[in-house]
């Protein structure tokens, strides 16, 4: 037996313990006696001259047609069964799960096969669960031809009680998966999404192969049931008219059934009444937040500070759990002292608007007023942070005028607001914060997002005409999630979905796969996320080849970003950190923060998706607030709001050792779980950045073992060893790799000339000047620019010295003109420009 919530459910049905003549003979003499009472009814009711005869008789055909009406359903609906006790779940079954039971269960005895390959095998057959399998891009024929094989099997023949235990597992399920989706009885759907949840190894190993998941499953005969009623009857506008099947015209509402209530026509006026909304089936659909839901019922309904505040980020659901709210209203799913409630939202713009200070205390007053002789009013404010905004006078006064009443519990209040405005608005306002019992809001998770998903597909189908699947709802979301974290889930999966949509309408696709999604988030990220093709399988594995056209030497460097790539892309990353997080130890000017920049624009598309942060710069405690951002808000934080704003980046901490205790700190949790919480409590994701860290420290170490001419592998280990010095032993253990960069040598340093000047040319072809340099000015370069301590630095400034500023002042004293040729030679030490005719 099984036990969700406090209902204990078993499955018994008198029909199957029959034999298979037994269960014929039941039906042939139902049917034949309703065909008998059918006759005489008719007779009746139009044949006989007796009143009372011809009354019985229409009462038996009223009879008759509700029992047709109801034909298809169980004995008792779902919805109106006990919430506590031992159930059976077979009062509850359709007459349609009942048939493909019955048949299963017989074939399977005759048969001596597995009872759930039999029932499987007759539920494909079912159009919801055929039509389920298009949306998973699955073959139901080749499914099905797998089933066979399993099933022609064989075995031994199943015991009676073995057969019922088995059934009552299933069904068990079915009834979760049924009361889940809203269904008035437990349908053959329901018993198909209950098979991927069975501990069994036959249909464990079926939904392996084709890898099925409960999960997707569940989702596909959802969009299959939704599309299927869309097909017959026009889907809603909108997602919060799927809160109800039947639509009405709004109609206005203000009596309770106790016709105690009054009218409420100023608050009408400057409100929006969600209960009427909720009637008429545009309003009220939630997916998720059922915690906060609850918790929202409960404020509401208690007797002291019955005031609740829905405190989140935009399009976290505030307002769709007040929508909600209004639904359940109407429904009496609440407690006893909020039935017959209505839920009016109060628009402030509107009441303050045009109103002095005089008549606005005065409309307000006749709100509240209205509000408490109703007695059966929530009042909902959107945006309560407005209301403590001192640069409104007006807004000030209603916040003025109303705090003293939501004190004193007069009538229950909902209000919404974000952290930040929550933080530097109203918290600092006690008595106002006091008013209120603050509800944290979440980001619904990744599977309710794909439900949602599957209800927004019905509609866009029909505006887009095309088919969308399954892979491409979750595609949707789990990308979305991934890389567009401007905005929360639901809303940046709909809008990656409808991006892919748009593009597939204009090429002419009729379905839209998880590719299509992939292609229309690459559009707009410039991130590869596709599957890596063959020839980016080749780029990837001479990744080094490629980033040394940018960085001289530093192998050790470019092999373990290369191998930290490769991992990502092939799917091998560990999950649930970053794509890798390096430490860069070395003399300054060897190529560390070049690196950085070369891998941005290689793998991230531009050197503009590396984000650099100079740790100089928090070297105090206090600097902590400037790099996650302050509790009240008026601060963002530079890390946390880079990494939210661009997801995927290359996160350069330059001199890393030069931080503070605490900053460093932070990082690790960064280093281990991919994620950190910002100054107003959002956590930001981490798992597609690469982290790398650079520092100098104990340079002088290196400096000084170059002198002495010790080999660079010896100096690099022991530099390792010297770490702990600096760093903790739990930050220096958090790194994916180490990596020491060696000093520069002459050769090195004559190639990152050449680059350089390289450069140069292609800045001075913008202006159509061609400039040509020698071997005797990449050697003078050399010459003045080598300083073993200080790598490449010294090497740049003479550049800029002896070479750009000269240059600028010949173009500008129009010396070289634009379609001219020179050439940069040296004569000793002197830097010559021969300009060629």
């Amino acid at each position: 037996m099984h036990s969700p919530n406090s209902r204990t459910l078993t499955f018994d049905d008198s029909r199957l313990h029959m034999t298979g003549v037994g269960r014929f003979a039941v039906r042939v003499v139902s049917s034949t006696a309703l065909l008998v009472l059918a006759v005489a009814a008719a007779t009746l009711a139009f044949s006989s001259d007796i009143i009372s005869l011809r009354a019985i008789g229409f009462l038996l055909l009223l009879f008759l047609a509700d029992r047709a009406r109801h034909a298809g359903g169980g004995d008792r609906p779902i919805s109106r069964l006990p919430r506590t006790g031992v159930l059976n779940v077979g009062v509850c079954l359709s007459s349609r799960g009942f048939a493909v039971l019955e048949r299963a269960f017989e074939r399977s005895g005759i048969k001596r096969t597995d009872l759930y390959l039999e029932l499987l095998h007759d539920l494909m057959g079912v159009p919801e669960v055929a039509a389920s399998f298009e949306r998973l891009e699955v073959s139901a024929r080749e499914f099905r031809e797998r089933l066979e094989a399993l099933t022609q099997s064989g075995g031994a023949r199943e015991p009676q009680e073995e057969r019922f235990r088995k059934l009552e597992a299933l069904l068990s399920l079915a009834f979760a998966r049924g009361v889940a989706a809203h269904h008035e009885f437990v349908e053959p759907a329901d018993i198909f999404a209950a098979f991927p949840s069975l501990d069994t190894p036959a249909i464990t190993r079926l939904f392996s192969m084709f890898s099925l998941t409960a999960a997707e499953v569940h989702g596909a005969l959802l969009f299959a049931e939704l599309a299927r009623r869309a097909s017959r009857f026009s889907p809603p506008d909108s997602l919060g008219g799927f809160a109800h099947v039947l639509r009405r015209g709004v109609r206005h509402r203000v009596m309770n059934r106790a016709w105690t209530a009054r009218p409420t026509p100023t608050l009408d006026r400057y409100g929006t009444d969600f209960t009427d909304l909720a009637r008429a089936g545009a309003a009220g659909f939630l997916v998720g937040h059922a915690a906060e839901m609850e918790r929202l019922v409960d404020v509401l309904a208690r007797p002291l500070n019955p005031n609740a505040l829905l405190v989140g980020d935009a399009g976290a659901g505030k307002e769709t759990l007040v929508a909600h709210l209004a639904w359940r209203l109407t429904k009496d799913e609440v407690p006893p002292a909020l039935f017959d409630k209505r839920l009016v939202g109060l628009d402030i713009s509107r009441l303050v608007a045009g109103a002095a200070a005089e008549e606005l205390h005065t409309r307000l007053q006749q709100v509240v007023r209205e509000i408490i002789d109703a007695g059966n009013v929530i009042l909902s404010i959107f945006d309560v942070h407005n209301l403590a905004k001192t640069s409104s006078a007006a807004y000030l006064s209603v916040a003025d005028a109303l705090t003293p009443i939501l004190m004193d519990n007069a009538f229950p209040v909902v209000g919404t607001t974000y952290p930040r405005e929550y933080a530097a608005s109203i918290e600092p306002r006690s008595d106002l914060a006091a008013a209120f019992e603050v509800i944290r809001v979440q980001e619904i998770s990744e599977e309710e997002a794909v439900t949602v998903l599957v209800y927004d597909g019905v509609i866009l189908e029909r505006q887009f005409r095309v088919r969308v699947t399954l892979g491409a709802l979750r595609g949707a979301v789990t990308l979305a999630k991934k890389y567009l974290r401007e905005k929360l889930l639901p809303a940046s999966a709909e809008e990656l979905l409808k991006s892919a949509l748009a593009l597939a309408e204009r090429r002419g696709d009729k379905v839209l796969r998880r590719e299509d999604v992939v292609r229309a988030l690459e559009a707009r990220v410039n991130i590869p996320v596709h599957e890596a093709t063959e020839a980016e399988a080749e780029q990837l594995l001479h990744l080094e080849e490629t980033i040394h056209t940018r960085l001289i030497d530093q192998e050790e460097a470019v092999k373990s970003v290369s191998d930290a790539l490769r991992e990502y892309r092939s799917g091998l990353a560990r999950k649930g950190g970053p794509i890798a997080n390096f430490l860069f130890v070395g003399p300054t000017g060897v190529g560390k923060t070049e690196l950085a920049k070369t891998l941005a624009k290689v793998q991230f598309g531009a050197e503009t998706a590396m984000v650099r942060f100079d740790m100089t710069e928090y070297q105090d405690a206090a600097s902590i607030t400037r790099f996650l951002g302050a509790p009240d808000g008026t601060i963002d934080g530079a890390l946390t709001r880079a990494v939210r704003e661009r997801p995927y980046c290359v996160i350069l901490l330059d001199e890393f050792e030069k931080a503070h205790a605490d900053i460093l700190d932070l990082f690790l949790q960064v280093f281990d779980d991919g994620r950190l919480t910002d100054g107003l409590g959002r956590t930001v994701n981490f798992e597609n950045t690469i982290l790398i860290a650079t520092s100098n420290a104990h340079s002088d170490i290196v400096n000084d073992s170059l002198r002495q001419g010790k080999p660079m592998g010896e100096i690099a280990e022991y530099l390792k060893s010297r770490l702990t010095d600096v760093f903790k032993p739990e930050l220096v253990n958090r790194f994916s790799r180490i990596v020491v960069f060696k000093n520069l040598s002459p050769e090195d340093l004559r190639k990152i000339a050449a680059l350089q000047v390289k450069d140069l040319a292609k800045v001075l072809a913008e202006q159509g000047i061609t400039l040509e340099a020698d071997a005797s000015a990449i050697e003078l370069l050399v010459k003045l620019g080598y300083e073993p301590a200080f790598g490449a630095r010294p090497l740049r400034r003479v550049l800029e010295e002896k070479i750009r500023a000269p240059l600028a002042e010949k173009i500008l004293k129009k010396e070289i003109a634009r379609g001219g040729t020179f050439t940069l030679s040296a004569e000793g030490e002197v830097f010559r420009f021969v300009t060629k005719e």
